[in-house]
Order: structure tokens, then sequence, then C-alpha cells
């Protein structure tokens, strides 16, 4: 079977998500740039129908099928494929006032780009992708898009970034006359949510309340359905859930039962029907007291 245009968008959201966070805070430090002038993306998209409620937001889609070329035969008589798409990765904020929106659009893109521009070294970034994805920098273009006033002076502003991706692959197959099975199933590959960000805690008497920042990425698949909670009172050496399942996607919490005048650090992960994802940095430690 072939992995399709749905693996070419899983993949490249896939690896937006690994590579941005790193290479922002490297554009931000080289340009002396604030992070409202080079913002975090709050949503990486690679399904339709999607909804933009995130801002700033980064998608991906697939535009159309460019070429289907057979480079030759396995042992096995299955054929080899090259299938290359035209894809188009769009970049959309939202913000009070034409300079800012213009300065995070024109800023964002340009990193957006440069990440794209590393296709040789994608598959570092999803090692389950057998399919040899591989962008051609020479076939990329950009477009902007003029400013659209949304409410009062909020204004919309966005830019895509459009290139060819070719996925290799090999199509296997059963003998002819064989049945090997008489249910279609489809399965959906599980992807988990990255990190929730800036986890506080604020101690109050045999309880703390908790706050951070969601997660900007669901995992491509499955939607965040809530938060796990971890618990440590020996400076993060070992960690204890407090809370299997928060059930909201919010990003605060109180956590009650605690001891007064013991110290607790507390860590979050979301989680999805893919399963929990990767943990947050530990909270600055708190004691409760009466």
């Amino acid at each position: 079977m072939m992995s399709g245009s749905r693996m070419a968008k899983q993949f490249v959201s896939n690896y937006l998500a690994a590579d941005l966070p790193s290479r922002l805070v490297a554009y931000r430090n080289h340009w002396n740039l604030s992070a409202s002038q080079l913002p975090e993306p709050r949503l990486y998209a690679s399904h339709e129908p999607f909804q933009l409620d995130r801002w700033p937001t980064i998608i991906t889609v697939v535009m159309s099928t460019q070429a289907i070329e057979r480079q030759g035969y396995t042992s096995a008589s299955d054929p080899d494929i090259r299938v290359t798409y035209e894809m188009r990765t769009y970049v959309w904020v939202r913000d009070a006032g034409p300079q800012i929106v213009t300065d995070q659009r024109d800023n964002l893109t340009t990193v957006v780009r440069e990440a794209l521009m590393d296709g040789p070294s994608l598959s570092a970034y999803d090692s389950t992708v057998p399919c040899s994805p591989k962008i051609d920098e020479a076939s990329m273009e950009e477009q902007f898009s003029e400013l659209s006033l949304i409410k009062g002076e909020r204004l919309l502003a966005g830019a895509f970034i459009s290139y060819e991706l070719a996925l290799e692959e090999t199509i296997t197959h059963d003998a002819l006359g064989t049945v090997q099975s008489t249910d279609h199933t489809l399965s959906r590959i599980a992807v988990t949510p990255n990190a929730p960000l800036n986890v506080v805690a604020v101690a109050g008497d045999t309880e703390a309340t908790l706050s951070w920042v969601e997660s900007t990425w669901n995992g491509g698949v499955y939607d965040i359905s809530g938060y796990k909670i971890q618990q440590s009172t020996d400076d993060g050496d070992t960690w204890s859930t407090v809370v299997a399942d928060t059930g909201s996607v919010d990003g605060f919490y109180r956590v009650t039962g605690l001891t007064n005048g013991t110290g607790y650090k507390f860590r979050v992960a979301a989680l999805n029907d893919g399963g929990t994802g990767a943990y947050s940095a530990s909270s600055l430690e708190v004691t409760p007291s009466a």
C-alpha cells in the first residue's frame, strides 16, 4: 500500500513541530527580536477540516500530485514508486496594528522557509516514516496576502510557501488469488502532543493551584482531551502521578490533599487518544502551609 498525501502532510507537520521551537530561539537571539516580533506558533494543523482558533498558526496542505514514477522493482517483484506532491505550508498571524502583524508574518515565514530547506535531514525527526521524504528546495516559492481587518484594530496577515515533496516507497502486494482478509480496517498513526510550557504552582493550605501554557501541538491525528499531573517531593528525582486526567483542556488545576510543610514540584503532560505526551519542565518548588 502507498502512504499517500496523508503521510506527506503529517510528516511535514511533525517535522515543523519538532524543529521550530529551537530554531525560533536561535533567530530571536540572532536578530535581537522579542517573542512578540517572532512568536511561537500555537497550532500545526495537518488534516482538514481545520479551524483557525489559535494564533499564530501553521497549516500544511497537499495541493496536487505532480508526478508518479516507477523506479524499478524489488527482489520480490514489488514496484518502487516515486510520488511528487505539490505542497503548501501556510503561516497565519493575527494581532493589533499593521506593523506588528506584518513583522510577525514576515519573520515567522522566514524561519519556516529555512526549516523546510533542511529537507535532506527531515527524516531524523520521524524515523517511523518509511518513504524517504525529500523537499526540492529549487521548487520553493513564497506569496504574501494583503492585510485583512477582523474586529476593531485586529488584523489578519498570511503567507504561504509552496514546494514539491517527493516520497519514495515500495508497493507490496500479495499473490493474485490469495484472500488474506474479508474485513476492511483503517488504523491511524497515534501521535501524542508536545509538552506544555511554563508550569507555575502557587501553594495554599494542603493544596497547590497550578497553571501552564497549553500544548501547542496535538499530535496531528487526535485532539487533546486533558492533562496528567505528576508531583515530586525529592527535588525531581522521582515522580508520582497525582492527577491521571484533568478531563479538561484548560491550562489550570487545583491539586488538593497535600501535606503542609512539605516541598512539592509539579510537571504536566497532555493526553490524547494516542497516549501521554511529553512532560513539561518542572515548576519551582512550593510548600503548602496553613
